[in-house]
């Protein structure tokens, strides 16, 4: 049997980009706070709460998306993904929509263990 590798890529991704948007954001909302106290030139630092959310559920979707598991959530996750990191948020997305037969349905889980 072929492995299903879509979804592990693209949850690969989706964790990565997550990744980066909340380190992202995490050096937003820090040198924001900093510049704007020593003078500030815009005030960033709103900014980096939202971005560290979107990596946040950007993670999550692509560790659902690693385990084949619950696909509208992996897709949410790629969606959330796009802003921290565009071009791996899209490939992630395309990816999980390439590979919606690979997750596993909550329905058909329960009713096999039966």
């Amino acid at each position: 049997m072929l492995r299903a590798w879509k979804s592990i890529a693209a949850g690969v991704m989706s964790i990565i980009a997550g990744m980066i948007g909340i380190g992202g954001g995490a050096i937003v909302s820090l040198m924001g706070d900093f510049v704007s106290e020593s003078g500030g030139i815009f005030g960033f630092e709103p900014f980096g709460v939202p971005t560290i959310i979107l990596g946040i559920v950007a993670v999550v979707g692509g560790i659902f998306a690693f385990r084949k598991r619950v696909w509208w959530m992996a897709v949410i996750g790629a969606i959330f993904a796009i802003p921290c990191m565009p071009v791996l948020g899209t490939l992630a997305i395309i990816l999980i929509a390439l590979a919606d037969q690979e997750f596993v349905s909550l329905s058909g889980a329960e009713t096999e263990s039966k």
